[in-house]
């Protein structure tokens, strides 16, 4: 199974090289450079994604109102702040934070992470259900 995962980052280059690493890596990957245009495509597409990596401070919203505009469609999307801000106030979905600069085998470890949990959660249920 393919993982699919939009970056979301108003610095083109960050986009550029976290979207190189994770398709090296086998990962179906979307860039955005706009957290609106991210939304909107994200809204009209949400079943396709799994893991959104998003940036704090973007303009006109930032990653934790990009996090509860998209949970309104679809809770199961996982979505982590990737961010340079130290300063990080408006979290009330209580998101995962990593700091940049990131190690871009560190980066390849939280994906790796998450998606081995997505599956075991998967596991988990798919047995209860077999009860």
């Amino acid at each position: 199974m393919s993982h699919s995962i939009a970056i979301v980052d108003d610095e083109p280059d960050c986009v550029q090289l976290f979207k190189d690493i994770l398709l090296t890596n086998g990962y179906n990957v979307v860039g955005f450079t706009n957290p609106l245009l991210a939304l909107e495509h994200i809204q009209e597409n949400q079943e396709e994604y799994d893991l959104i990596l998003s940036d704090y401070k973007m303009t006109p919203i930032d990653s934790c109102d990009l996090a509860k505009k998209i949970a309104e469609v679809n809770t199961s999307i996982t979505i982590i702040i990737i961010t340079a801000a130290n300063d990080i106030c408006n979290n009330p979905l209580q998101l995962q934070v990593y700091f940049k600069p990131l190690i871009m085998s560190k980066l390849i470890e939280i994906v790796k992470k998450i998606f081995r949990v997505s599956k075991l959660n998967y596991d988990v249920f798919s047995k209860m259900l077999m009860y």
